[in-house]
């Protein structure tokens, strides 16, 4: 659904609903690069300073109808002028840290098909800059879905590849299950199971996994399917659990899917020496000579080498969980510390229960494996979370790039598009599918408060999003509408 408004977005502001809007993909007029012929437009302004700080007025008035977890994508482009390069952008920048944005990145937009220049005392300025901002109120809040374009790494497969048996006489470390540390050695496998022997003598059988998996989950009521970012979100913007669909407040059910290993026989190993080197990946030697600790992951690797960690097998938002006991402490009765004296923790089980964030990182912890099982027992937890909190896999620990794929950086080389419609200065519509699938959930809406042709409106809707669009030039109603068809225009 697309919906536009005709107008100034700094007099119509006040027709968008507080807390709507989940990101934002936009590119206001560049300062003294065209006059439309609108009275009062953006753009004219004497000085690039009082342009910058028209720019950052508009998202003050945006702040309130921002979700928290809202993120922006902000175009604006150089000038030359006197033969002066402005740093226009950057001056936008420092204009919107002081209303409590927070830059995370300065996208450098290369365009491979810039207009030539002609002069000769300087490069051609063949890039634009798309300033990337979320609201400056804690870590972790805003939405960012990198894993829709992870770029392909050939190296993960062919430098960390190793046969299960590789992992026999591997060192372990248990950081997680338990309070005190445990260190073990494999000492067989079998498929997808090590048999560990912890320093402690115990004898344990535990999965190996490449990495940890994503939980999945139903809603209770509408059983509507639930990903790790409608509950993430959720907890950003309202303090608690919402369905997406039914708006219902009932936690969400996780879904386990039956995992059958085929069977086969143990092999085992009689050496109690561990090895250092469990994949084929590859330390730099220099550094383990000279013992030098660096930066560097070959550094890094010849001087730690390689170990198995436990970590839990699922991934999924530690709030809801703080939720979920924060309703059963209730229940129960039990104060907050009385239930630190009950399992033998001062300020631990306190943190079990928070759900919020703050500037330095989430305040909330999970339990361990063996705390849960203690809670169980004196708060009368169900098991639905427990495979959530008790499940828990062996993977290597090494220097290595990020399985699902390459960070895709901040150097984004997109030609610029033809457009045969009277709009001058058209957004690429791959630059706004990338920034829409960065930075709005999928059904979330999008907002561009300088709309032009409708670019943004355009692509919102083959990627499944909403859009709000606001053009103050009437003339490009007609446009809005040839590119986003069923349009509702909001009076």
């Amino acid at each position: 659904m697309v919906k536009a408004i005709i107008g100034d977005v700094r007099k119509i502001y006040h027709l968008l609903e507080d807390n709507s809007i989940d990101c934002v993909i936009t590119s206001p007029p560049y300062w003294q690069q065209r006059d439309y012929g609108i009275e009062g437009q953006i753009g004219q302004e004497t000085s690039p300073e009082d342009y910058a700080k028209e720019i950052a007025y508009v998202f003050e008035l945006l702040w309130p109808k921002l979700k928290t977890s809202a993120t922006i994508f902000l175009n604006i482009g150089y000038k030359f002028q006197n033969e002066e390069f402005l740093l226009i952008p950057e001056l936008v920048s420092f204009e919107m840290r002081k209303l409590g944005y927070l830059l995370k990145n300065k996208i450098i937009w290369y365009k491979p098909n810039a207009m030539p220049t002609p002069a000769r005392n300087r490069l051609n300025n063949t890039y634009e800059a798309i300033f990337f901002f979320v609201k400056n109120v804690g870590k972790e809040v805003f939405y960012f879905n990198l894993a829709e374009l992870y770029e392909s790494s050939e190296l993960f497969t062919s430098r960390l590849s190793t046969n299960i048996e590789n992992l026999l006489s591997g060192k372990i470390e248990d950081n997680l299950t338990t309070r005190s540390k445990r260190v073990g050695i494999v000492t067989g496998v079998n498929k997808r199971f090590l048999k560990v022997l912890w320093n402690d003598g115990q004898e344990e059988n535990i999965e190996f996994a490449d990495e940890q998996k994503e939980a999945t989950f139903r809603c209770e009521n509408c059983y509507h399917k639930i990903n790790y970012w409608d509950i993430s979100l959720s907890y950003a913007n309202y303090g608690n659990f919402l369905c997406p669909n039914c708006k219902t407040t009932n936690l969400p059910i996780p879904e386990f899917h039956n995992e059958v290993h085929e069977e086969r026989e143990w092999l085992f190993s009689i050496n109690l020496s561990t090895k250092s080197r469990l994949t084929n990946a590859k330390g730099s030697e220099k550094y383990k000579k000279a013992k030098l600790l660096t930066s560097s992951p070959a550094g890094r690797l010849a001087i730690t080498g390689e170990k198995l960690v436990l970590k839990r097998k699922w991934i999924f938002p530690q709030p809801l969980i703080a939720d979920y006991l924060k309703r059963h402490l209730k229940k129960s009765n039990i104060t907050v510390g009385a239930l630190e004296k009950i399992l033998g923790y001062n300020y631990t089980a306190a943190h079990w229960l928070r759900k919020d964030f703050s500037h330095w990182g989430k305040g909330g912890s999970l339990p361990r494996p063996s705390d849960w099982k203690k809670l169980k027992e004196v708060l009368k937890l169900d098991s639905r979370y427990d495979r959530l909190l008790t499940d828990v896999v062996a993977v290597i620990s090494t220097v290595r790039p990020h399985p699902k794929g390459k960070n895709i950086g901040d150097v984004w080389e997109i030609p610029t598009e033809p457009y045969e419609g009277e709009h001058f200065a058209v957004f690429p519509k791959k630059l706004v599918e990338r920034c829409i699938k960065l930075g709005c959930p999928p059904g979330g809406t999008v907002l561009d408060p300088f709309a032009g042709s409708g670019t943004v409106g355009e692509v919102a809707l083959k990627l499944n999003r909403k859009a709000i669009l606001i053009e103050i030039n009437p003339d490009y109603k007609k446009l809005i509408l040839e590119r986003c068809r069923n349009v509702e225009f909001i009076e």
